[in-house]
């Protein structure tokens, strides 16, 4: 078969047909890519009349769904063009016998719930309406992709193609009869996203027990599921198939959520662990020899290495959380070791860079040891949140289109977290793009948002469009309500930005050192860290030495929460030689070289202090041969570490001093 339609399109072969028309393989000409096209059963679709519809389907970008690329009409007859996705049906899987467990069904479940809260959420929604094995391709990459949905009925909703026995709800089974001329069997007379969810169920139900469920007058059958799935999944796919749609789940993301909780919910898993662990520690000393030998051995040498690694994450959280990185970097590279296909350990490790502001170091261990990390299962639910502390990092950045793309994967991932559309939203505005921002959050106070981080996103974007003053505004009503300091600390940093930005130093520095008193220390490195830099401004320009003491003190309370960093010693000992106090800048100087070893600048700081230490003495007292000392180990080591990349203002600064000292014959 070589047929060409609209001299760009040629018919390779007929993959299939069904109630919505016929389905072809097809090449692109022009693009050189392979593609599906469906012929519509239905004609009567007015494409001028829906050339905006067909656009916004023309837009649909979603992992779990092929992409349109077209909707034409030639001959008389109406076609869709979508990408050919590789792979195979779960009806091909069920033919050649694939042993689904449910491990596998849960996260394909959720990504096709995840596709289907993409569809309904458009406007106006997409309904599939003819979800079923066949629809459902598995791809070479183990991710699932919902194909054929239903683009005839979204232009007209009015009409349904068909139904298909097993899988489709009791409405549209009743409304497709009607269209038939078959009398009306009860008043289920409109079709919305619940049609979906059952025809979810439907189809999970036969992947489950291998057989379909029957017409929407018969219940499924609930001991069919019995040992097969846990009592928890089971009752997922029995609400979806609910009769009426009133008792099922009320959105696709309702389900997903439910699907994302089993494990935990599943309480005979839950027990079948407590029996496998009482057996363990009571047969242990008594079947030493049999757990060598036997099956249960095997078990048991996996069921203790479970628990090594579940203990060393336990360890490693605690030491990030109480801010003790080095150890926490420590456990981490022991964890791994133990389960080096688990993500939570990378998860925690990914986490601490990131606390520690180390930004571009956590954007590249995610991207290198964690996403390109063939040993690792990506589909453990923490796949969501790497790719928003990807996203996070990205925004810290100031990447805001790698954010935008990062916040994609965290809702391919099944990242259904109001939080995570909060941050989407704000992503998206200062990328620009600040309707869908707005869009988003509609979104994110649709699942529950609460006020607060709406009024912290509604300041976000308004400051993305440069609404300084509405901004604050919205800053301040979030700080008002809020009893989340780490909403709270962001809010602050936001108003001391907006300050800065408005050349308002003064008030920068009243609004954050109000942030002190109200958010908890645990909240505070970002507000601390800007009201040193505010200090050190205000110091320059009004020569006002409270300004400098208050940043000493600070900088000691990043030193005593355990923030500290090298730029932390280095602005210690700047301002207490600035203030005079040369005993505490000495002292500051010897701890930043222990910690952090010797460099050139902390050479030159000796320097530099050295000179401040002579220039309080009489003339016949000084003595510049220990500045000389320092002088020519800074100059010696700047050279070294810089090579041809000499960009420090302060070394010819100290050049001068040190040709100043020569000539004036103190050396």
């Amino acid at each position: 078969m070589m047929e060409t339609i609209s001299d760009t399109y040629v018919i390779l072969e007929k993959l299939g047909e069904g109630s919505g028309g016929i389905v072809y393989k097809a090449y692109h000409k022009r693009l050189e890519k392979e593609v599906v096209i469906k012929r519509l059963r239905k004609k009567s679709v007015n494409m001028e009349i829906n050339r905006q519809e067909v656009d916004i389907l023309k837009n649909l970008h979603h992992t779990y769904l092929p992409q349109v690329l077209d909707f034409l009409s030639a001959d008389g007859e109406i076609y869709t063009v979508m990408s050919y996705i590789p792979g195979k049906s779960f009806k091909q899987l069920m033919e050649e016998k694939y042993p689904f467990t449910q491990n596998e069904l849960i996260r394909w479940g959720m990504q096709l719930c995840s596709a289907l809260n993409y569809l309904h959420n458009q406007n106006p929604p997409i309904i599939h309406g003819d979800i079923k094995p066949a629809n459902i391709m598995l791809t070479p990459d183990g991710n699932i992709c919902l194909i054929d949905f239903n683009i005839s009925f979204y232009l007209d909703g009015t009409t349904i193609l068909g139904y298909t026995d097993g899988y489709t709800s009791p409405e549209q089974y009743i409304i497709a009869l009607d269209q038939e001329s078959a009398s009306s069997l009860s008043n289920y007379t409109s079709i919305n996203e619940k049609s979906d969810i059952y025809s979810v169920g439907a189809t999970f139900y036969h992947l489950v027990t291998g057989k379909k469920a029957g017409n929407y007058r018969e219940r499924p059958d609930a001991s069919a599921l019995e040992g097969r799935v846990s009592e928890s999944f089971a009752g997922i796919i029995l609400k979806a198939m609910q009769i009426d749609p009133d008792d099922r789940f009320q959105s696709a993301f309702e389900m997903f959520q439910a699907l994302q909780g089993v494990t935990r919910k599943d309480q005979r898993y839950q027990a079948l662990l407590k029996r496998q662990m009482a057996i363990r520690m009571g047969l242990v000393g008594l079947m030493a020899g049999f757990i060598v030998l036997g099956g249960y051995g095997i078990h048991n040498i996996k069921l203790e290495k479970v628990e090594k690694y579940n203990s060393l994450v336990d360890k490693q959280t605690e030491y990030r959380e109480n801010c003790d990185y080095e150890k926490e970097e420590k456990i981490y590279q022991e964890a791994i070791k133990v389960m080096p296909s688990a993500l939570e350990s990378y998860y925690q490790n990914a986490s601490s860079l990131y606390e520690q502001q180390k930004y571009e170091e956590c954007l590249e261990f995610i991207d290198y040891d964690i996403l390109e990390n063939e040993k690792l299962d990506m589909r453990d639910e923490r796949g969501a949140d790497l790719y928003h502390l990807k996203a996070e990092c990205c925004m810290q950045m100031e990447q805001y289109e790698d954010a935008v793309s990062a916040f994609d994967q965290v809702f391919q991932y099944g990242g259904y977290n109001c939080e995570y559309y909060r941050d989407y939203a704000i992503a998206l505005a200062y990328d620009a793009d600040t309707s869908k921002a707005q869009e988003v959050l509609d979104e994110a106070i649709d699942h529950g948002l609460e006020e607060d981080s709406i009024y912290y996103t509604k300041g976000e974007i308004e400051k993305s469009t440069r609404q300084l003053d509405l901004a604050a505004e919205e800053f301040r009503k979030c700080i008002e309500i809020s009893d989340n300091d780490e909403l709270k600390a962001r809010a602050y940093v936001m108003l001391s930005k907006i300050y800065e930005e408005q050349n308002l130093r003064s008030k920068e520095r009243d609004i954050l050192n109000e942030a002190r008193k109200n958010v908890s220390i645990d909240h505070q490195m970002l507000i601390l860290e800007r009201l040193i830099q505010a200090d050190i401004d205000l110091a320059e320009n009004a020569s006002d030495r409270q300004y400098r003491d208050e940043a000493i003190a600070v900088l000691q309370e990043v030193i005593e929460q355990g923030w500290d960093s090298y730029d932390t010693y280095n602005n210690l000992v700047i301002l207490n030689e600035k203030q005079g106090y040369l005993d505490n800048a000495r002292s500051a100087l010897a701890e930043m070289e222990k910690l952090f070893g010797e460099d050139y600048n902390i050479y030159k700081r000796y320097a530099f202090l050295e000179i401040d230490i002579q220039a309080l003495k009489n003339n016949s007292q000084r003595d510049y041969r220990t500045f000389e000392k320092y002088y020519q180990k800074a100059v010696s080591m700047y050279q070294g570490q810089m090579k041809d990349n000499n960009t420090d203002a302060e070394m010819g600064l100290l050049d001068n001093v040190y040709q100043q000292v020569k000539a004036g014959g103190w050396l």
